[in-house]
């Protein structure tokens, strides 16, 4: 009888191989892989996503039998994502409904690779095969580095900030992988060496950026920037005040940020240094061989340098209505303060939620997706004429709320005229009006001047009218674009009282 038991499970269990999971086997895998249709990249992708999902499904055992198949699915999905990205990217501009579908395609590939690896990876260290599967962790690190990194730069195309989560993903895994001594060991993939610490970077320095409102283009044309640059800078322990300018906590919920005074140590702090990064990315701008828009890698390097916003530091909450003049056409109307009935702004009803050292947090009642770097005029009181000037930096929805987060760039912005030495007294019509932002935060907390795109020239005189004052300019390098307007340093080489004033 119990001869007869063992030689039913045994025909049991060969029918389980037969005919259940189509991943049970590098064989059965790849005979699945040979009937995906074969007429069409989105029918394929679409048939190998649905196979993904079935493999996290199954929630099998990890062994090196089902690492080999998930391998397997990737090799074979990688080339149909790249295309279907491709086609994703060069979209953008019509076929609005495919454009979605697109994304959403190419986000559950990503999100269920990186579910997979990331699940392969914790049994390789408390499963049952752990002592198979150990040597192989580095490789299984780097793949759920990489699309968790991937699964956050979607979230960026669809002007959404990542998760909290994905942060705490990507900081325990190198965290994991840093204790055991495999943060550098070097594997292939996708045709390139790579390893752990490279992998964590780099969605560093996209949260340095924080990419949000920028073009899918842009975002892709980011990433491979990053990924260009070979003397990445990688995570150190140890910091030094002349050497390192960003850091880490991984115990947060965050990307790296800028290193302030009194740079601390800790164990759970990792200390990076960009400045190479930032100078080559300020050269590519001026490289006459760059296909990048005019000062696109400039701007990304001050984002890098300034560090963003860390939304951890101290807040006090406030609350209250305030008034927001959006954009530069309303802002220079508000600036010219509420007896100019002809420019009067359009102003908007926004509600504070909290306010640090450096911005105010704003609470919207519906969702308003602000393009990054957006400027925003703010006031208490509009009739006092007293405005700030804001940047934006983040959006997120979180309990029913959009929330927005904003940088002040300066407490007293002033609307000024702008013209070249060589220009006389201008009619109304011709005027160009600029505007004056004293002592902004900036590393140098030097004054800066937001001037429209079409009116800068790295190193050119020009001439500012505050008043019954002339300044005369000498402008210095970009510090941000704002759209169409760009935010550039200065320096005063001469000042004079109009004569006709002073007479």
């Amino acid at each position: 009888m119990n001869e007869l038991f063992e030689m039913l499970g045994n025909i049991a269990r060969r029918r389980k191989v037969e005919t259940g999971s189509p991943f049970a086997s590098l064989k059965a895998t790849e005979k699945w892989l040979k009937a995906l249709p074969a007429d069409s990249d989105y029918d394929a992708h679409h048939a190998l996503v649905e196979g993904m999902e079935r493999f996290n499904a199954e929630n099998e055992v990890a062994t090196l039998g089902r690492m080999q198949a998930l391998l397997k699915l990737e090799s074979v999905g990688l080339p149909l994502q790249h295309r279907i990205v491709d086609q994703y990217v060069r979209n953008q501009a019509t076929f609005r409904l495919a454009r979605q579908a697109l994304w959403r395609e190419t986000w559950v590939f990503w999100s269920l690779q990186a579910d997979a690896w990331l699940g392969m990876l914790k049994q390789a260290y408390r499963g049952p095969h752990s002592a198979d599967l150990k040597p192989h962790v580095a490789e299984m690190a780097v793949r759920a580095l990489r699309y968790a990194a991937l699964v956050m730069r979607w979230d960026y195309h669809q002007a959404r900030n990542p998760a909290a989560s994905g942060w705490c993903r990507l900081h325990k895994i190198y965290r994991l992988v840093e204790r055991d001594g495999l943060e550098r060991k070097e594997v292939m993939f996708n045709s390139r060496a790579t390893h752990c610490a490279r992998e964590y970077t780099l969605p560093m320095l996209m949260g340095l950026v924080q990419p949000v409102g920028y073009r899918a283009q842009e975002i892709e044309s980011i990433a491979q920037i990053f990924e260009g640059y070979t003397p990445l800078p990688l995570p150190e322990k140890v910091p030094y005040v002349d050497v390192h300018t960003h850091m880490v906590d991984l115990s947060q919920d965050e990307s790296a940020f800028v290193v302030e005074k009194g740079m601390g140590q800790g164990r759970r702090l990792r200390y990076f240094a960009f400045r190479p990064l930032i100078d080559y990315l300020k050269k590519l701008d001026a490289s006459p061989d760059a296909e990048s828009d005019q000062f696109f890698t400039r701007q990304i390097a001050s984002l890098i340098e300034r560090g963003g916003i860390r939304r951890n530091r101290q807040r006090t909450h406030r609350f209250g209505r305030v008034w927001v003049a959006s954009g530069m056409p309303n802002i220079l109307a508000a600036l010219l303060g509420p007896g100019a009935v002809k420019h009067s702004p359009v102003l908007e009803p926004w509600m504070l939620r909290d306010e640090s050292t450096d911005g105010l947090g704003f609470a919207l009642p519906e969702e308003q997706v602000l393009p990054h770097g957006r400027l925003v005029a703010v006031s208490w009181d509009p009739a006092e004429n007293v405005w700030q000037l804001l940047a934006t930096r983040w959006n997120r929805e979180e309990d029913g709320q959009n929330l927005v987060g904003t940088q002040r760039l300066s407490r007293h912005p002033k609307r000024v005229e702008i013209y070249s030495e060589s220009q006389t007294a201008q009619s109304e019509q011709e005027k160009v009006w600029a505007v004056y932002l004293p002592m902004t935060h900036t590393e140098q907390s030097t004054s800066n001047l937001l001037i429209p795109q079409s009116h800068y020239k790295l190193g050119a005189s020009l001439m500012l009218r505050e008043d019954d004052v002339v300044y005369r300019l000498r402008l210095g390098e970009v510090q941000e674009s704002h759209e169409e307007w760009l935010r550039v340093s200065m320096d005063v080489v001469g000042r004079e009282q109009e004569l006709a004033v002073a007479a």
